[in-house]
């Protein structure tokens, strides 16, 4: 029997675990690392996508919004010419009649044209507070959407704590333990009737072994 072998080998034991809780540690460590890394990416990457998004849905609506303006002009013009190629006032005046009533005429043909050019501003007024309602709505979004972003990554990640370091057990204290034991157990085999003086020599001799080995001097 090797004195203190159970000590040294819990301890052996506590010093394995140790070593790889700390080794574990260390790759789970660099493992979050690769992670955080990779989502950094994809985070910088989100927003740029989502910037790009809302200025996609801008230049439409300025596209949208440059159309309808061109629209109203259009219209416009088609009513100015028709206005006066049809007005009843104009064809009066152009024949020389004049006075209250043609005047009158006149002022009534123009009123409509003008009607005509207020409804299509008025028109183009309320889809232009619409376009900008929608241009509101996606920057909302894409402001909602990078801070869901920005709260996914604004966590500064660390490591996990250490591990204890292991308590390991007193081997010479275990040494004396064990010898002490066998001391005991020779001596109560030679204190036994029928162990005779032969047992007490075997006694001696064995104790005086142990001594020797642990670098004493025999008495």
């Amino acid at each position: 029997m090797c004195l203190g072998a159970s000590a040294r080998a819990a301890n052996q034991a506590e010093r394995n675990k140790y070593e790889f809780e700390l080794k574990k540690r260390e790759q789970n460590w660099m493992q979050t690392r690769s992670l955080t890394a990779v989502e950094r990416i994809q985070y910088e990457q989100g927003i740029t996508a989502s910037n790009l998004g809302l200025a996609q849905v801008y230049g439409d609506i300025q596209e949208k919004h440059g159309d309808m303006v061109g629209q109203v002009l259009q219209e416009n013009e088609g009513e100015w010419q028709r206005f006066l190629q049809q007005s009843t006032g104009a064809n009066l005046a152009a024949s020389g009649v004049t006075g209250k009533s043609a005047n009158r005429t006149a002022t009534l043909d123009l009123a409509a044209y003008l009607r005509g050019t207020s409804r299509r501003a008025y028109a183009l007024t309320e889809a232009t507070e619409e376009l900008t309602k929608e241009g509101q709505k996606a920057a909302g979004q894409a402001r909602a959407e990078q801070m869901q972003m920005f709260a996914n990554n604004a966590f500064i990640k660390h490591p996990d704590l250490a591990p204890p370091p292991p308590v390991y057990q007193n081997e010479g204290f275990a040494m004396f333990q064990d010898a002490l034991k066998i001391g005991t157990s020779i001596a109560t085999i030679a204190a036994a009737p029928w162990a005779g003086a032969a047992g007490a020599t075997t006694v001696g001799g064995a104790l005086g072994t142990w001594w020797k080995n642990r670098g004493g001097e025999s008495s």
